[in-house]
């Protein structure tokens, strides 16, 4: 980590930028049922897969968007690579951890830290912050409390948790480099599409050298094609506008949101059940959304503010 003293400041926070994150953070809640739905894929080539057809999707936005000539630029900066080392860790640990953790705990756990890991990596951490985040997290431990799956509490693996945690870290970095990215002015489409670039060149071996079988399955590209397009290339499309008026640890407990929709949808869909406590969490996360949202403390980014250079 280190003090990131250049680039212009990010503007003043507003509710839609606070509402692109949001939007962004529902649709990825969307990622854990569509694996389960979705037929039997090995988590690294899941993960791969959907990283190399988001880059290329990104990569053709940009150019048809008239990007092209940014893309060696947002290449060059340190922020770019961060991002894209975060977003292959996050995929390979957050599909392998909905496997061992179970839909709703896994996103919960791995989402559910990440606040507090920005916050301290970003020393973002104000007396608004401190509150609505501490509301979410507490409503948080209830929803995980309190989640059953049928009519059996769910035991999730050291291992699921341990992935989880590692994905929560990865997320963390993500973010904290999309802070520093719009510190240093680098244009959206691109600067999604060169970090998609790296995290699939980092993850191709996976996808060449790892079970190939799945393959030949055409459920199963549509599974990619689905975890590509709408859970990456629009939700990223939309949380990284929205980092342009908020901060790397208000983003963070924004992302909160991201395990309340898995939630609803692992009990609408999947036939989880949410107890009277996981529904008391969920409300409190929720609580402590509206509280971030109203507040203004933290939701300008300073010039001085530490991020990933």
């Amino acid at each position: 980590m280190a003090e990131l003293t250049t680039g212009p400041a990010a503007p003043a926070h507003s509710l839609g930028s606070a509402g692109l994150v949001l939007g962004g953070a529902a649709l990825f809640g969307t990622v854990g049922t569509a694996e389960v739905l979705g037929p039997a894929v090995p988590a690294a080539g899941l993960a791969a897969g959907r990283l190399l057809v988001a880059a290329v999707l990104l990569l053709g936005l940009a150019v048809v968007g008239g990007h092209g000539s940014a893309l060696p630029g947002c290449l060059r900066v340190g922020p770019t690579w961060w991002a894209g080392l975060g977003q292959a860790c996050f995929n390979l640990c957050f599909l392998a951890a909905m496997l061992q953790a179970g839909v709703a705990v896994g996103t919960l756990v791995a989402i559910g830290a990440t606040p507090i890991l920005t916050g301290l990596l970003t020393r973002q951490i104000t007396r608004g912050w401190l509150v609505a985040t501490g509301v979410a997290v507490a409503g948080l431990v209830l929803l995980v409390g309190g989640q059953a799956v049928g009519h059996s509490v769910l035991h999730p693996s050291v291992l699921g948790i341990a992935l989880a945690l590692g994905a929560s870290a990865s997320y963390a970095t993500y973010i904290i480099a999309g802070n520093a990215a719009v510190a240093r002015g680098l244009p959206t489409t691109p600067y999604l599409a060169a970090a998609f670039a790296v995290s699939a060149v980092l993850t191709l071996p996976l996808l060449a050298f790892g079970e190939a079988g799945w393959l030949a399955q055409p459920s199963a590209w549509l599974l990619v094609g689905y975890l590509a397009v709408v859970p990456t290339v629009v939700a990223y499309s939309l949380f990284n506008r929205g980092l342009r008026g908020v901060r790397s640890a208000t983003a963070s407990t924004l992302g909160l949101l991201e395990p309340v929709v898995a939630a609803l949808l692992a009990t609408l869909v999947l036939g989880e059940r949410l107890s009277a406590v996981a529904v008391v969490g969920a409300l409190l996360i929720l609580a402590g959304l509206v509280l971030i949202v109203r507040s203004s403390a933290g939701m300008t980014e300073s010039p001085g503010v530490r991020a990933i250079p």
